[in-house]
């Protein structure tokens, strides 16, 4: 009873109490006024850009404050993100291809060696709807892998795939894949990219005679490779008859060196360090492209 008389009487203290109010009349007018304000804006959107503009390389070095890995890092994660942040999910093609491309190089200038960027570009940036942007992708591969073929070889074969499938610019591809012919130390798949280029613009003869100067180091690549090359000059060039002799003294060779218990040839597989699938160990003998090929050389018969 007492604290129900207690209760009334603060609440009748309240009621009357002037300094209240003003309290709850001013909170009233506050929201009337933040309602009125979202009313009035809901329709204004903020102008959020895409891809940055990019910087000087003097002021990113200043602002890395003498950690550049970790600014390289995290501008690459921002690259990365633009265009899908504050909730935001933008199409590919919605973006300034032309402002990645020197992103792609200023952000090579903090470190040229990461494959992040070329990963980023071939397998998320290359997904355009509009394939004139490819082509700023591929010149970014292009001079990122420029002078360095041997250890950046998967980027170059990544340039080529996206300049015949994406630009259909044979002879663009063909620019690339040309810095991979006679290449010894990359999968023999690599090597042989030069030759499906010129297949898919009609060079015939030139497509064979960069398969011949493969077939000249038997010991670079095991029999299922022989035969798909052979596969390659019969069926898709027609050329079997220049180099038939020639195949069938290989395959001779490498079945008594097989005979004889000396084995073949790992065949490479991709890098480790570029994002792409790895077969299981031992699977068809595949070994990373980094490992060397252990097998007894194969004396190259010579040419009829």
């Amino acid at each position: 009873m007492f604290w129900r008389r207690r209760s009334s009487e603060r609440k009748w203290n309240l009621r009357h109490d002037v300094g209240m109010q003003l309290a709850v009349g001013a909170l009233v007018l506050a929201l009337s006024a933040q309602g009125a304000f979202w009313f009035h804006t809901r329709q204004i959107m903020p102008e959020m850009g895409i891809v940055p503009d990019v910087p000087g390389e003097r002021t990113v070095r200043a602002l890395s404050f003498g950690d550049e890995e970790a600014f390289f890092r995290l501008l690459s994660l921002n690259i990365q993100n633009s265009g899908d942040t504050f909730g935001r999910f933008t199409a590919l093609y919605k973006y300034d291809y032309n402002k990645l491309y020197h992103w792609f190089h200023l952000l090579d200038s903090l470190n040229d060696q990461s494959n992040y960027l070329p990963a980023m570009t071939t397998y998320y940036f290359s997904q355009t709807q509009n394939p004139n942007d490819v082509r700023y992708l591929v010149d970014y591969l292009d001079e990122y892998t420029d002078g360095r073929v041997k250890e950046k070889w998967w980027w170059v074969v990544q340039g080529v795939y996206l300049a015949m499938h994406k630009m259909k610019d044979n002879d663009r591809a063909f620019q690339l894949a040309n810095r991979l012919r006679g290449v010894r130390g990359i999968p023999i798949w690599a090597q042989q990219m030069p030759a499906f280029v010129e297949e898919n613009r009609g060079e015939f003869g030139d497509a064979l005679a960069i398969i011949q100067e493969i077939l000249k180091h038997p010991e670079d690549y095991t029999e299922g490779e022989l035969n798909f090359m052979r596969y390659f000059i019969d069926e898709r060039l027609g050329k079997l008859d220049a180099v038939k002799k020639q195949l069938d003294d290989i395959k001779a060779e490498k079945e008594k060196q097989k005979a004889a218990g000396i084995p073949e040839p790992q065949i490479m597989g991709p890098p480790d360090d570029v994002g792409a699938p790895q077969a299981p160990a031992g699977a068809m003998g595949l070994a990373p492209a980094s490992a060397p090929a252990a097998a007894a050389p194969v004396p190259a018969p010579a040419a009829k």
